[in-house]
């Protein structure tokens, strides 16, 4: 039996403010457009956000909107279940003001994907200010975490390596979630250094390299309790067509990085490896392939992702805004320390109106 389920939440603003947008990560690969500005003396701020109309069918019934909880999914047969949700939909703004010879930035980031019982939907995603000058870069607030690889440099409102899937919680084998941080880095030509602190109570560090062939970067971390470990990532350019994406990562004490989809304790790994194909102008074609280990637990001992998609888009003319439309097939399954073992296969499509 299919059950429809739909999900609106638009509770504390008004949907208008939701035309307001920025660029979804397959948007990158193409020549920047001119974002919307508004001037007040000397700062400059540019709006930003997203609509997002997301629907999906999946062969398990969970409590879960279009963020799926990967380490949740039900053991044994359950019935269908397909969802339409607008709640990926974002607002953002970015503000700028020069300081003499530092510049000053501020940044605010929301959707609508709060969980959190007798709460509005709406919730903030990032909100943190930078000051920059010369090399060096200061930043303080709730950004992504070190963790969360990057397609070059280290910046938390964009180049971002979220993989180019529908699901708002990403894929199985990413590393990092959004935190309270304060950030210190400096730039080496096409090398660049930084470290963190961050509320969970780690010390984090990593480098990057920007090359011709694509983004390397290494990052390690310590914290309370034992908890330490170490990422590799990289997105490569294999052809002009095609990039080849991976995060390996080993985890003592800390398995729980990896999206939550294990217990927190636990060591573990994990991995992801995915390609990107610009199979024509306006169309991006994808695959990725993740999963997550733990050590002996009272949960999961290991969860897998598998997934292939593409994502079309077309500019409307005579307005600022792209228009995105995006279709995936994902299959997940975990895999309990007790033996109990459960499987959800499921289909997301998309289509998203920037603004920009």
């Amino acid at each position: 039996m299919i059950s429809i389920r739909l999900q609106f939440g638009y509770r504390s603003l008004p949907p208008l403010v939701l035309l307001l947008a920025g660029s979804p990560a397959v948007l990158a690969q193409e020549p920047p457009r001119q974002p919307a500005t508004i001037q007040i003396g000397g700062i400059t701020l540019r709006p930003g956000g997203f609509l997002d109309i997301i629907g999906m069918s999946r062969s398990a019934a969970t409590p879960d909107s279009i963020s799926t909880h990967f380490g949740s999914l039900p053991f044994g047969d359950t019935p269908g279940q397909s969802i339409v949700s607008l709640r990926n939909s974002r607002v953002q703004l970015n503000g700028d003001y020069q300081l003499g010879e530092v510049k000053l930035t501020g940044y605010f980031e929301s959707d609508f994907l709060n969980t959190t019982p007798r709460q509005s939907d709406y919730r903030w995603r990032q909100y943190w200010g930078r000051a920059r000058w010369g090399k060096w870069e200061l930043l303080g607030g709730q950004a992504w975490s070190l963790l969360r690889p990057n397609r070059k440099g280290f910046d938390s409102d964009r180049d971002l390596m979220n993989t180019d899937v529908i699901d708002a919680a990403y894929h199985v084998g990413l590393l990092g979630v959004r935190r309270r941080q304060f950030r210190l880095g400096r730039s080496f030509g096409d090398y660049k250094a930084v470290f963190a602190w961050e509320t969970q109570g780690d010390f984090l560090a990593r480098v990057t390299a920007d090359k011709h062939f694509g983004h390397l970067e290494a990052t390690a971390f310590t914290g309370r309790r034992g908890r330490r470990g170490a990422t590799a990532s990289a997105v490569l350019k294999l052809a002009p067509r095609v990039r080849f994406v991976t995060q390996e990562s080993w985890l003592k004490h800390s398995a729980y990085e990896a999206l939550g989809v294990v217990a927190a304790g636990p060591n573990g790994w994990a991995a992801l490896e995915g390609l990107e194909v610009r199979a024509a102008r306006r169309l991006e074609v994808y695959s990725y392939a993740g999963l997550v280990y733990a050590s002996h637990n009272a949960g999961n001992r290991l969860v897998r992702e598998w997934t292939v998609g593409f994502d079309h888009r077309t500019s409307l003319p005579r307005i600022w805004g792209v228009v995105l439309l995006s279709l995936q097939y994902s299959k997940t399954d975990r895999y309990a320390w007790t033996g109990r073992a459960g499987e959800m296969s499921f289909v997301m499509y998309r289509a998203r109106y920037t603004f920009n």
